[in-house]
């Protein structure tokens, strides 16, 4: 887990008096359900000013997004295991997240990616950029 991104991530995109709580559940025992509880109440914790791109059919705007990123890695947040607190290339990150039904955020140095859970038809995306 890399706590500096964490942050950065919340302080940039997260309304002001959820911040201190929304970490607490990052960096607690019981991350997984913070992770969960964020990407379930999403609309209710994000900046709205931050969102530049909303909807279940946004894939296309989101890879021409990464694409044409600088950053050549991204650091994820996921309720999986083998997702969560690790970097990944810029490449594979989206094939990663995208789709695998449960929340997942891709933090990139000037925007950031949430795919929600997925209940009832396909997961809200989020393109959120700084």
């Amino acid at each position: 887990m890399n706590k500096v991104i964490e942050e950065s991530f919340v302080n940039s995109y997260i309304i002001k008096n959820r911040r201190e709580r929304l970490l607490f559940e990052l960096w607690g025992k019981k991350r997984e359900d913070g992770i969960g509880r964020f990407c379930h109440g999403a609309d209710t914790l994000i900046d709205t000013s931050k969102i530049k791109l909303k909807g279940q059919y946004i894939l296309t705007e989101l890879r021409d997004m990464v694409a044409a990123t600088k950053s050549r890695k991204c650091y994820v947040i996921s309720f999986f295991e083998e997702l969560d607190g690790k970097e990944f290339n810029k490449d594979e990150v989206l094939d990663l997240i995208i789709g695998c039904g449960m929340p997942s955020i891709a933090v990139f140095d000037d925007f950031a990616i949430i795919e929600t859970e997925q209940e009832q038809g396909p997961a809200i995306k989020y393109l959120l950029q700084k």
